[in-house]
């Protein structure tokens, strides 16, 4: 009787090393290919983590269909139902969260503003346009009392060559977010700065300059 019990002992002491292997064959691994800090959660539990962006973390699970959940903190950034996980398979789930300012202008992209100032002398206009993620800012004069076309025709009295209605380009600026920065310093010392952020629906860029804000409306 004292054999039997001993044999079964070994039985129950193997079996537990056996079952916790089995339970570890099947793994979960998220790779974080956004820009956020996350943590891994399946079916509601906490798996792994902190991983870093560019970083992954690998969870063991039971076989079977699991909820995973990419979370910043409580917040939930992105989930995917019913993933299947079979035994002693080792997935990877790729987490990819675009930030919404990127999202907004790869959706501009191409899109035009324009607007006009009047002055006593000249009317201009100004268009800014998306190209990828570069904000372009050219201006040309609509409208100018005779005096000052002529010299803007020839190129005298301090005017560059430019006839009234021909475009030139101000400068190229590297959008980062919704926002885009114009610095120019003068020969005369003065500096000229306007701040350009785009609006969330993308339909107006408020350009805040040295002389208060206007508004350049989305043009088709």
């Amino acid at each position: 009787m004292k054999k039997a019990a001993v044999v079964i002992a070994l039985v129950l002491s193997f079996s537990f090393p056996l079952a916790d292997r089995a339970y570890a064959m099947a793994q979960i691994s998220m790779q974080n290919n956004s820009k956020l800090w996350l943590n891994l959660y399946i079916d509601g539990n906490f798996g792994c983590g902190p991983v870093m962006p560019g970083g992954f973390c690998t969870s063991s699970v039971k076989e079977g269909p699991h909820l995973l959940e990419a979370k910043k903190g409580e917040e939930v950034m992105s989930y995917e139902k019913g993933v299947n996980i079979g035994d002693g398979t080792s997935p990877t789930w790729t987490v990819t969260i675009e930030d919404p300012d990127q999202l907004l202008i790869k959706k501009l992209d191409g899109t035009r503003y324009v607007n006009q100032e009047a002055w006593p002398l000249e009317k201009i206009e100004n268009e800014l346009a998306i190209r990828g993620t570069t904000l372009v800012w050219r201006t040309r004069v609509i409208w100018a009392t005779p005096e000052i076309a002529q010299y803007m025709a020839s190129g005298t009295n301090g005017f560059k060559q430019r006839p009234v209605g021909t475009w030139y380009e101000r400068d190229q600026m590297q959008i980062v977010g919704r926002t885009a920065l114009y610095h120019k310093v003068y020969s005369s010392g003065s500096v000229e700065e306007d701040t350009f952020t785009i609006s969330e629906d993308g339909n107006i860029i408020a350009d805040e300059a040295n002389n208060g804000r206007h508004n350049i409306y989305q043009r088709q």
